[in-house]
């Protein structure tokens, strides 16, 4: 029996993330960037924690600053030793720097997913075992050459990123196309 589908949103550790970056298609880049963080006062004697705490709500959604999608962090410094309290807020304000991996995926790039979704509409793919992908069946293409593919879930897919997206809570999307 095929194995069972992967669940999405399970995130890699560092090492593991580190080690999909030079797989082709990986689509991740390994890139230090500084960080404003606003820790709150339950985290005053701990800062540490507090900071990966933060880090953590941020994995997996679509970040602006980044340009793409956090999905591992480490090596985290604190900018300067003191942190800043702005006028009456509770919140210590700290920068830092770190080194992420970001899934950055663009229109027009390949990526390799694992089909966990077979439809007579649309392929679903996971990526890196945390993103999904939407691979429509082409206009053009009858079902029943559709089903001739063969495509079985648990069988690697390459394909082509058409369009991404993210909703408010910055989860993300990736419609995709076959390719030849």
């Amino acid at each position: 029996p095929p194995p069972p589908p992967q669940s999405p949103a399970e995130i890699p550790s560092f090492a593991a993330a580190r080690g999909l970056v030079a797989r082709r298609y990986s689509c991740l880049v390994v890139t230090p960037r500084r960080r404003h963080i606003a820790l709150p006062p339950r985290f005053l004697g701990r800062k540490r924690s507090g900071i990966r705490a933060q880090l953590d709500t941020e994995l997996l959604r679509y970040s602006e600053s980044l340009q793409g999608v956090p999905v591992a962090y480490d090596n985290i410094k604190v900018v300067g030793e003191l942190g800043d309290i702005y006028d009456d807020q509770g919140f210590i304000h700290l920068n830092i720097e770190a080194d992420f991996i970001i899934f950055s995926p663009k229109k027009g790039k390949k990526l390799v997913g694992v089909i966990n979704k077979v439809a007579p509409s649309h392929i679903g793919c996971l990526i890196h075992g945390c993103f999904n992908a939407s691979i429509p069946k082409p206009e053009q293409m009858s079902v029943a050459q559709w089903q001739e593919l063969g495509l079985k879930i648990g069988d690697e897919l390459k394909f082509q990123v058409l369009h991404l997206d993210s909703d408010a809570a910055g989860v993300f999307f990736i419609r995709g196309g076959l390719t030849k």
